[in-house]
């Protein structure tokens, strides 16, 4: 399998990018120390919500929601159908696949694809005046269940089942003609799971890592106030409100791997849109960063290096071993200088000790770095390593 490792070195100022239920900057033990973390799932949601990325794949986008069935009923409705009766039919086409609650939402997040909705609004759509007809009688009949006592309740849930039957073949028949691959880039990228419907499950082409700090973690607290610009006259107190935030300041190894021919297949073999989507997801990559606190730190670094590798065979090898013993500033060495030299260390350790095949070409932004000596190809700028990560997608 041909795979793609992107290895990111980025410095952050005091910032609180990815909090745990506390409220504090998330953290784990690396090492036998406490490195601070930013989790898998917010650097993903980051690329995902970037505009680098949904500028690139445009058309190709997933949605993850639980209100599938109003989306679906907007389709509906463009279609030229009435707005009551998309919304009944949409309901209960949902109900049937996936189960729906009162506030007509399913019970768990969907992740699809624009493609996804409209194919299931088509199928409404052409399943013709009956179904719609059981659609309004269906809607009627949970409006009339939800006002009778017990016993009359009873005979008009048997009303709906006996009336539901039209939707419940028609899930049955949208799950068998579920096609094997995706058009959301995204989707073929992360993947998805359904437990309700494993015909959906997409495996995902994309693994990331969570990013650890390759300093041992300080955590600090911002105590601060809020003062009332109005107070009562007799108000001495000075300040209306006041509170802590939890915040640290560290440079984080993020680690990625693509495997391309995995999110090819999951694109049903459309190889131009499987490079689009390589591209899409390196460039926002390396620029988006997490939202947490923004506001208040406004935390906005760029990395300061970054490796990508490219291998033809091979399993993808992560360097986050370099920072198993925490990096420390010297005079001489800045944080992140220091970090540079120990990740080019292990990567060239790694590549004697085991013979790595790969092409590996990365970008430093401070060529008082150091890496003089570097064994891969230092290129100017990240357009440059773009480009270079383009022309060995096509060979």
């Amino acid at each position: 399998m041909k795979t793609i490792e992107f290895h990111i070195l980025q410095n952050f100022p005091p910032s609180n990018l990815n909090r745990d239920d506390s409220g504090a900057p998330k953290d784990c033990d690396f090492g036998g120390y406490r490195r601070q973390r930013i989790s898998s799932q917010c650097l993903k949601r980051s690329v995902r919500q970037s505009d680098v990325f949904r500028q690139q794949m445009t058309d190709r986008l997933g949605i993850r929601t639980k209100r599938a069935p109003q989306k679906v009923a907007e389709v509906l409705v463009g279609m030229g159908l009435a707005d009551v009766q998309a919304k009944a039919m949409a309901l209960e086409f949902f109900e049937a696949l996936y189960g729906v609650n009162d506030k007509g939402t399913t019970d768990y997040l969907l992740y699809v694809g624009e493609e996804e909705l409209k194919r299931a609004a088509t199928m409404l759509y052409n399943a013709g005046a009956e179904l719609r007809t059981k659609a309004e009688v269906i809607t009627q009949l949970r409006i009339e269940e939800a006002m009778l006592a017990k016993k009359e309740k009873e005979v008009k849930t048997k009303e709906i089942t006996e009336a539901a039957k039209l939707f419940n073949a028609l899930a049955e028949q949208y799950k068998a003609t579920y096609p094997k691959h995706v058009r959301a880039v995204d989707v073929a990228l992360f993947g998805r799971m359904l437990a309700d419907n494993p015909t959906e499950n997409v495996d995902a082409a994309c693994q990331v890592s969570h990013a650890i700090s390759v300093n041992r973690m300080n955590m600090e607290f911002d105590y601060f106030t809020a003062v009332d610009d109005i107070p009562a006259p007799d108000d001495n107190a000075g300040a209306a409100m006041l509170g802590t935030v939890g915040f640290a300041s560290s440079c984080f190894y993020r680690f990625a791997c693509l495997d391309l021919d995995q999110l090819t297949r999951n694109l049903g073999g459309d190889s131009k849109a499987a490079h689009e989507g390589v591209m899409a997801f390196a460039e926002a990559f390396i620029q988006a960063r997490p939202s947490g606190k923004q506001n208040t730190f406004a935390a906005h670094s760029l990395p300061a290096f970054m490796l990508l590798v490219v291998r033809e065979n091979g399993q993808p090898v992560s360097l986050a071993n370099a920072f198993e013993k925490p990096i420390s500033p010297t005079k001489s060495q800045s944080l992140t200088s220091g970090a540079i030299t120990a990740l080019a260390r292990h990567y060239t350790n790694l590549q004697k000790v085991y013979g790595l095949n790969g092409q590996a070409f990365g970008v430093q932004l401070d060529a008082e770095d150091g890496l003089t000596n570097a064994p891969f190809a230092l290129i100017d700028n990240v357009p440059a390593m773009l480009s270079t990560l383009k022309q060995t997608l096509h060979t």
